[in-house]
């Protein structure tokens, strides 16, 4: 269904038309609205799903208002890079070892401690201050993890270890960052569940013909499998609260590729007696030429995997093309509706939640010196066409 947006600004109100269907609707909006003025995104969508998110840096979130907003407007965050190994392993060679006695029964030398412990414990304490939630991202990645942790010696420049061992070190991570946090919220957040979801795996699946990765990927190199990853789903497993969802999360997951591929290794995953996955996080980076059909039938072929949905880092780029900001409200109206139309109910597996991939354009990652604007706000946080537009749709879907 293709809506023609029409927006007259005059004086303080911005009129947007709709007109579907021969049928024309005004909206009224103040305009310039900042997003701690504005409605609550996350207040509206909350009959139907977990949370409505923003992935936030931590020069960003260590600011008053930025928090303010992200308290009003979201439910959940997503650090873009603090909890990622780079981070929390920290780049440097550790200082120190330690023992660390394997699921195999032996014991192998491992750091004696995580670096970067203060990225986890400054975004626990924001979001538990603010109400909020969040998505850990990501434990297992091929990108952003030092060299040395899959080195002899932890020797950035020594060979691969062999796969017992990166599989102990693999275990140990995974112990060692779901502890941390499982302790942080014990003790601080009456044991509530301040990180609610973790990205297991990430971007493990090959874009081309290929099953799996297999440049690039250390991961790859030592096992030339998808061991590395059925593991990190029995660590996560093994290690996290039964209440934290499992994910496994790629971009371009209703591309031709991977779709197929990625079903694969969920089934894979789930066919493994002490491994769980809950949910696939379908990263959503749209280009406007993004079909909402396409990305509707890998949708419902996660679904009938039983394992829900969460839109883990959506933005929506126009590439070379020139893109209106009503043209992008569209879009974004289009793509929240299939995803109203898809939620999670008690009856069948859905989306649970939505995390927009930054807040303001100039600071995202497509930016480009302007010539991509893919986010609902923009300088200062004021709200774009596609803010109310988002908006809309939730209030269509209330009417029903």
């Amino acid at each position: 269904m293709k809506r023609n947006l029409i927006v007259l600004l005059m004086l303080s109100l911005t009129l947007v038309s709709c007109t579907s269907m021969g049928k024309t609707e005004t909206i009224e909006i103040q305009e310039a609205q900042t997003w701690e003025k504005a409605e609550s995104l996350n207040e509206a969508y909350k009959p139907y799903f977990d949370y409505i998110g923003f992935a936030i840096p931590q020069n960003l979130l260590n600011r008053s208002a930025v928090q303010e907003g992200l308290a009003h407007q979201a439910g959940c965050i997503t650090p873009e890079n603090e909890f990622k190994p780079d981070f929390l392993l920290g780049w440097g060679k550790p200082a120190s070892l330690t023992d660390f006695t394997a699921e195999d029964g032996k014991s192998y030398k491992v750091p004696s401690q995580l670096a970067g412990t203060n990225n986890l414990k400054t975004y626990l304490t924001v979001a538990y201050m603010n109400n909020l939630k969040i998505r850990g991202h990501v434990l297992v990645w091929h990108a952003q993890t030092p060299k040395w942790f899959f080195r002899e010696k932890y020797n950035p420049e020594g060979k691969l270890v062999e796969k017992d061992e990166m599989k102990a070190r693999q275990e140990w991570y995974i112990k060692t960052v779901l502890e941390y946090v499982k302790t942080w919220e014990d003790k601080n957040a009456d044991g509530q569940r301040v990180i609610i979801a973790w990205d297991v795996v990430n971007e493990a699946i090959n874009d081309g013909s290929d099953y799996l990765r297999n440049t690039g990927s250390d991961w790859y190199s030592i096992y030339k499998d998808d061991s590395f990853i059925i593991d990190a789903f029995r660590f996560a497993n093994k290690y996290a609260p039964a209440d934290l969802k499992l994910a496994y999360n790629d971009y371009g997951c209703y591309g031709q590729y991977k779709t197929g591929k990625i079903v694969k290794l969920v089934q894979r995953i789930k066919d493994t007696p002490d491994a769980r996955i809950d949910v696939v996080g379908m990263q959503s980076h749209i280009g406007m030429d993004t079909t909402t059909f396409i990305y509707e039938n890998a949708l419902k072929k996660f679904f009938e995997l039983g394992v829900d949905v969460q839109v883990t880092e959506l933005d929506i780029g126009n590439g070379n093309s020139i893109c209106t900001p009503i043209l992008l409200a569209d879009k974004y109206e289009q793509f929240f509706e299939l995803f109203l139309k898809n939620r999670k109910t008690e009856a069948s597996n859905g989306i649970c939640g939505v995390t927009l991939w930054g807040t303001i354009d100039e600071r995202s990652w497509i930016y480009k010196n302007g010539t991509q604007h893919p986010l609902l706000f923009e300088q200062d946080f004021l709200c774009k066409p596609a803010f109310y537009s988002v908006l809309e749709a939730a209030k269509k879907e209330a009417k029903k």
